[in-house]
């Protein structure tokens, strides 16, 4: 029931998503034409739903919002590095696989693209051994390839040799990436690793890895392409800013529920 109940919240009650926009008006007009008490209350709720919404949709909050979520983490200075270390871990971010007239074309999301190129950053400053990329299928999504081979794929064209590429296909969350990337880094020999993942995504792929006595380091893949403008802190709104909002607090949201599963 819970994992029903995390799902639903996930994929339509998320603040900032359409989904979440197109309930909170139903139920706030539904409230308008209930009598004048309820009509009162409606009034309340929607105007209470669209402060909610600009807020979110601001750079200023959601800049606020990423700068709480990520602080304490940043992107690794490969000169400050001291230890040796074995491996990149890459944890993907979903991607999509389009298919039409027999054939097929897999993409990743714009999230896992620029974890992908901050894990290639380190694995060539610092010349380390093994990538390791990990992420499965996505059957409600669509993505009918492991994003992880996707991953493996562009490493490749971008001149990342084959046999220095770990691939790890079965996870379809967090939890599971923490599980099945141990089993790799033991066939390996491998025994200090540089965990990648997105700004918004850090803190529960770190505590998840942590819950399974691993204790990577950590390093921020970018929040946005160098091609895009800055989020900034700007009071106006944008849909860049909305996206971001929505993504920190479903992460605020994914923390509590796997701490309610034991899971951090």
């Amino acid at each position: 029931m819970v994992d029903q109940l995390a799902e639903l919240f996930k994929t339509l009650l998320v603040p900032g998503s359409a989904t979440f926009f197109l309930f909170s008006l139903i139920i706030g007009t539904f409230l308008l034409f209930r009598g004048r008490r309820l009509a009162g209350w409606g009034k309340h709720f929607l105007l209470a739903i669209t402060i909610l919404g600009y807020l979110i949709s601001t750079p200023l909050a959601a800049s606020s919002l990423l700068q709480m979520l990520s602080h304490g983490y940043e992107m690794i200075d490969p000169d400050e590095i001291t230890n040796e270390i074995d491996a990149i871990v890459i944890l993907g971010g979903g991607g999509s696989t389009y298919r039409s007239a027999g054939y097929q074309l897999d993409m990743l999301s714009s999230s896992t693209s620029l974890r992908l190129l901050e894990g290639l950053r380190l694995y060539e400053r610092l010349s380390i051994e093994w990538i390791i990329v990990s992420g499965g299928t996505n059957d409600r999504a669509g993505v009918t390839t492991p994003e992880s081979e996707t991953m493996a794929a562009h490493l490749i064209e971008m001149g990342v040799p084959p046999d220095h590429i770990l691939i790890e296909s079965d996870s379809s969350n967090t939890h599971d990436q923490a599980i099945n990337i141990p089993a790799l880094l033991v066939d390996h020999g491998i025994s200090q690793f540089i965990l990648v993942t997105s700004p918004t995504h850090m803190r529960r792929a770190e505590l998840s890895f942590q819950n399974e006595s691993m204790i990577p380091l950590t390093s921020l893949a970018p929040i946005s392409s160098d091609t895009k403008p800055d989020l900034g802190w700007s009071p106006l709104p944008s849909a860049q800013a909305l996206e971001v909002s929505r993504d920190v607090i479903r992460e605020i949201t994914g923390l509590f529920y796997y701490f309610l599963r034991g899971w951090i």
